[in-house]
């Protein structure tokens, strides 16, 4: 019987199908970093249930109904042990800001990075995405040259801390992607920044 999954809440944790004794069974498991928990609704004939509190665990039973099934931590643990120790570990992704119409970090920023350095040193193969952005200030061309030399400072750092170029890659958005909403020509320091995903 196939099983159709809908994540409700992917932000909050994950859920896990795999094959368990010929049938299908879904877990929802805590997020490892921060302990929340997502939701998901498993649908099989015509059935459908919402899991949404941590180790639920569901599977396929007679006449196309779902049967809930009784999971925690260690039988999780004991099925896909192997599964959970071989995925990546979830990105994290980091916002620091910039003095305006320039390419310097604010003062809090520059303390902020090296906590996003000592992130990246801490993954055995890290791959690391700056994206620089802009306020709507100036002229759009301009921005788009600005947030890329503020993708290429913070690369600079994550180099001379010792990581590879080869596992940086940068971007400048200019004023495409705001934070905050303004019209055109808004001094905005929130809009003045450079996103880190390290992965």
């Amino acid at each position: 019987m196939n099983i159709i999954l809908k994540i409700l809440a992917p932000t909050l944790g994950f859920a896990l199908l795999a094959g368990c004794a010929n049938k299908n069974l879904v877990v929802v498991i805590p997020d490892t970093a921060d302990g929340h928990i997502g939701a998901v609704v498993v649908e099989a004939g015509g059935s459908k249930t919402v899991l949404d509190t941590a180790y639920a665990a569901a599977t396929p039973g007679s006449g196309g109904a779902i049967k809930p099934v009784t999971t925690d931590a260690q039988e999780v643990n004991k099925i896909f042990g192997t599964a959970l120790t071989a995925q990546p570990e979830v990105p994290k992704t980091f916002t620091l800001y910039f003095i305006n119409d320039s390419n310097q970090m604010t003062p809090d920023s520059k303390s902020a990075f090296q906590a996003v350095f000592l992130e990246a040193k801490r993954r055995k193969v890290a791959e690391i995405v700056v994206t620089g952005h802009t306020d709507t200030m100036g002229d759009p061309a301009y921005n788009d040259k600005l947030s890329l030399e503020r993708a290429k400072a913070v690369a600079k750092l994550f180099v001379a801390g010792g990581v590879s170029p080869d596992a940086i890659s940068e971007a400048g958005r200019g004023e495409r992607e705001l934070l905050v909403q303004t019209g055109k020509n808004v001094s905005e320091a929130r809009n003045r920044r450079v996103e880190i995903t390290v992965r």
